[in-house]
């Protein structure tokens, strides 16, 4: 099998296995990284301007929102990891 073919098994697998409460996870994180995003782009511009400020929060943002994306793909994932090859 090629890798594109495992990761459409992967996704099909994880989209039909999502419950409500799957979904409602995955909606809030997505809705908390979005907000992350636009409070750390709100009054600067780019990455590096956000590491050249004094004020360390919108850095603090895009970490958050980074993290949380990154979770929130763990999270669609999850019963693709758990079930599929046991």
């Amino acid at each position: 099998m090629n890798s594109f073919e495992d990761i459409k098994i992967a996704v099909s697998y994880s989209y039909n296995s999502m419950t409500w409460i799957t979904w409602l996870v995955l909606v809030f994180g997505v809705l908390k990284t979005i907000q992350a995003f636009n409070k750390a782009y709100s009054e600067h511009d780019s990455y590096a301007e956000m590491k050249e400020s004094s004020d360390k929060s919108a850095i603090t943002q895009f970490y958050y929102g980074v993290i949380i994306a990154f979770l929130c793909v763990i999270i669609f994932f999850l019963p693709y990891f758990i079930n599929y090859n046991s």
